[in-house]
């Protein structure tokens, strides 16, 4: 797929990350196609946030894009368009946990962000307080 989102650059990391851990932890225990919905509800909670109330087309591409970074198209598809019937008692309430996790990871993420903004723009203005206040003084 050659769709290219810009959030892709963001979110991209913290699901890289989740689908690291969750083979480690789980690939020997649950199926393929389990692990893989899996890392679909983690990206699904990841982007809601930032998608919010806006395009539903637009969020599910965003996931689609997220999840083949990490698996080919055609379980990238599988993930997104079928639960597996689960192997495990505990893996159907996985699935719940994992898309809160996501969220969480998101709101974090959202608030290093702005601070990190935050701070970006306070850097800035002081620096054109100071340019400002020294041109002044020359004045």
């Amino acid at each position: 797929m050659d769709i290219q989102f810009a959030e892709i650059e963001v979110f991209a990391p913290k699901a890289e990350a989740a689908w690291a851990a969750l083979q480690r932890q789980y690939a020997s225990r649950i199926s393929a196609a389990e692990l893989d919905h899996l890392l679909a509800c983690f990206v699904l909670g990841l982007t809601s946030p930032a998608c919010g109330e806006g395009d539903p087309g637009f969020h599910f591409d965003l996931c689609r894009a997220l999840v083949a970074v990490n698996l080919p198209p055609e379980r990238t598809e599988a993930a997104l368009h079928a639960v597996p019937e689960p192997t495990q008692p505990w893996v159907a309430s996985a699935y719940q946990l994992i898309e809160k996790q996501g969220a969480k990871v998101a709101l974090s993420l959202r608030e290093k962000t702005r601070n990190f903004e935050d701070f970006l723009a306070t850097e800035a203005n002081g620096a054109a307080h100071q340019s400002a206040s020294a041109i002044a003084r020359k004045n």
